[in-house]
């Protein structure tokens, strides 16, 4: 396996591609707080099925980020949809599921994806 790297390596280099970490390993991850490291964990666990991982969207349902920053959603319109759901558009309601607390905690964590404070993958807790 190793040896495989260090071919894809020469074969980048010799197409004249630098051999860079991505992007999202060139900046350690922002710190997050206690409450929005556990919004990620929940969200993870309970909306990346649907709304992506990072909360940029999927194929079933819209980019979270955008309804927090466009103001089309605040954090009362968020519990309600995360616990009635949106039949309507296919969401299923998580009443019973999780709790206020959780809900809150994912709020956090979307709205700090949302103002840009959090970098998209795992964040520093």
């Amino acid at each position: 396996m190793h040896w495989v790297l260090i071919a894809v390596a020469a074969g980048l280099l010799a197409l004249g591609i630098p051999n860079r970490p991505l992007a999202s390993q060139e900046r350690p991850a922002a710190r997050a707080s206690k409450v929005e490291y556990e919004g990620w964990r929940q969200y993870m666990v309970n909306c990346a099925r649907c709304h992506g991982d990072d909360a940029v969207g999927g194929v079933m349902a819209p980019d979270l980020r955008k309804s927090v920053s466009s103001g089309a959603v605040n954090e009362a319109g968020f519990h309600s949809a995360v616990k009635a759901g949106r039949r309507g558009k296919g969401m299923p309601g998580f009443q019973g599921t999780v709790s206020d607390e959780q809900i809150s905690a994912m709020y956090a964590y979307v709205t700090a994806r949302a103002k840009g404070r959090l970098p998209a993958g795992r964040p520093g807790g």
